[in-house]
């Protein structure tokens, strides 16, 4: 039973890794065009909502199993990002330099994302 928990986190942790990994790469790509959007049609928005949400339940998942285990802590917000930003703003030592790494990589691909 326990075992069965554990790989299933495991799955759901690596799921989500994956699936938020890849979504943020495009990330960018809809916002920088989100002005734009209208003039794609159903065509382009239906399956960008569905991924859409899609990334936010990867996001939730990812910041509770190994946004987790990065802090050691159980999250407080609900994104990955917004944990990142608490620490890089007003956490402890250890919280922050953690923080710092994670900061560096969002923004990396998405300039002033944290």
């Amino acid at each position: 039973m326990m075992m069965n928990t554990i790989l299933w986190l495991a799955y759901l942790g690596v799921g989500s890794w994956l699936i938020l990994g890849g979504l943020f790469f495009a990330y960018p790509t809809v916002y920088r065009l989100k002005d734009d959007k209208d003039q794609f049609g159903w065509v382009i928005k239906v399956p960008l909502y569905m991924w859409l949400v899609i990334g936010l339940l990867a996001d939730i998942v990812f910041n509770v199993i190994v946004g987790s285990i990065i802090f050691r802590e159980l999250p407080k917000e609900f994104l990955f990002t917004d944990r990142v930003k608490r620490h890089w703003y007003g956490g402890n030592k250890k919280q922050h330099d953690r923080a710092a790494i994670w900061e560096w990589r969002l923004n990396k691909i998405h300039s002033g994302h944290v």
